[in-house]
């Protein structure tokens, strides 16, 4: 790297870290400004003072509530006191400038330093990466541990060390008791380990053994307690049950039958105010994996009655997951444009750039593809849905992919090739 390119690093990941300060730092202090921040907080306080996870008391819903960001607010809290929202937030803009830095990372890998700091650049702006700061909701944590994850993976496939392989697998766990939408890129992972990359067979067999492996040890402490707790097994308690039963009920064919935002809001309210909390009362004090399994149930009763509308809700729902701007029932035009105008050239570049790869027999095109696909049927498809499921695991794709396309293009402008190297800077594979 030339000094101009390491001054254009430090200043992106300086302004990185402050545009998003800025504006968490606009938030009220005592507000989570996220619907189930509130519960969240409450697993992390009661974990800051010795109560463990999940005190008896607690609605039953909040099981759901994967363990590892209260954790990190329980840490938080602990140096910090307790519900500091405003040191959460700090930490969280820390947490995403190291983000940044694992993206350019990445970026340096496969095209060069110029086509780091283009994803750099892309991540320092990009409104919903700079929103989640502000918010106590675990997705700015999981972003990190999804793109540690990532680097992890594309280090594995150009140095073909198995640690690699192992530290990519801690990486995936502790995303996936973040947020159990993780898991699918673990198949994705291994499939290309096995498939796409030149190493002999039993080398990429082992490699994704030992990433799955490593990935399920991680997770297992959960299994554990879950089994402990209520002597039912469940991988991860993640309302897949609850989500499955919205995504195929009335009130979801509501909802995307709704004229506007309005409509839309009034049966969002009636959804999780009446008619959840009445089936609540119907399953009592039911442990996490069975009340899972009574929402599971009773969302299959309601696709088999009604196949021919449970398929036309998957395909709103793929249509709204697939989009690049937000939900605009759901949200106002403000928003929708915001998200248009952040997420519509990444569409575009990313995956032009992202064919262009996969032609020229690229193992990370290959690892990006099956990752956007098998999460967009599984996630995109089957469950209530919202675009936030798809950022973290495939906007962070799409950004790398459109560094790594425009930034040959953009080395040709004399100012930047003199600056900036371009691919042949990249490091060697």
């Amino acid at each position: 790297m030339t000094p101009a390119s390491r001054l254009l690093l430090g200043v992106l990941l300086v302004v990185a870290v402050t545009i998003r300060a800025g504006f968490a730092l606009q938030v009220p202090a005592e507000d989570p400004f996220y619907p189930d921040g509130a519960d969240y907080s409450r697993v992390a306080t009661g974990l800051a003072n010795g109560q463990g996870f999940y005190p008896p008391e607690m609605r039953p819903h909040v099981v759901y509530r994967a363990p590892f960001y209260p954790v990190f607010l329980a840490g938080i809290y602990r140096v910090a006191g307790n519900e500091n929202f405003v040191v959460v937030r700090l930490a969280q803009c820390l947490l995403a400038g190291m983000t940044g830095w694992l993206l350019f990372w990445i970026g340096h890998r496969l095209g060069g330093a110029l086509a780091g700091l283009v994803a750099l650049g892309i991540f320092t702006v990009h409104p919903f990466f700079i929103y989640q700061c502000a918010t106590v909701s675990p997705e700015t944590l999981f972003i990190f541990l999804a793109v540690l994850g990532y680097s992890l993976l594309f280090k594995l496939f150009f140095e073909g060390h198995l640690r690699d392989a192992a530290l990519a697998g801690i990486a995936f766990g502790l995303a996936a008791v973040t947020k159990g939408t993780v898991l699918p890129v673990l198949p994705a992972a291994c499939l290309t380990l096995v498939f796409a990359l030149r190493w002999a067979l039993p080398k990429r067999l082992t490699a994704a053994v030992v990433l799955s492996a490593v990935t399920l040890l991680v997770i297992s402490p959960l299994s554990i307690y879950t089994y402990a707790r209520w002597h039912e097994f469940s991988l991860i308690l993640d309302g897949s049950g609850l989500n499955f039963y919205i995504a195929n009920s009335d009130d979801s064919v509501r909802l995307f039958q709704s004229q506007d935002a309005k409509e839309f809001r009034a049966v969002q309210k009636q959804l999780w105010m009446e008619t959840l909390p009445g089936f609540e009362r119907e399953i009592g004090n039911l442990a996490p994996a069975s009340r899972d399994a009574w929402y599971f149930r009773r969302g299959w009763e309601r696709f088999e009655a009604h196949p021919g509308l449970s398929l036309w809700m998957m395909w709103e729902r793929f249509k709204i997951f697939w989009g690049p701007w937000v939900h605009p029932k759901a949200y106002g035009m403000k928003e929708v444009l915001v998200s248009g105008l952040a997420s519509v050239p990444l569409f575009i570049f990313g995956l032009w750039a992202l064919f262009r790869r996969l032609r020229q027999g690229q193992p990370d095109a290959v690892f990006g593809a099956m990752v956007m696909v098998l999460i967009t049927l599984i996630a995109g498809m089957l469950f209530n849905t919202e675009i936030r499921w798809r950022i973290p695991l495939i906007d962070t794709l799409l950004i790398l992919n459109t560094a790594v396309g425009v930034a040959p293009y953009l080395v040709r402008w004399p100012v930047i090739r003199h600056a900036v190297p371009a691919s042949s800077d990249a490091l060697p594979g």
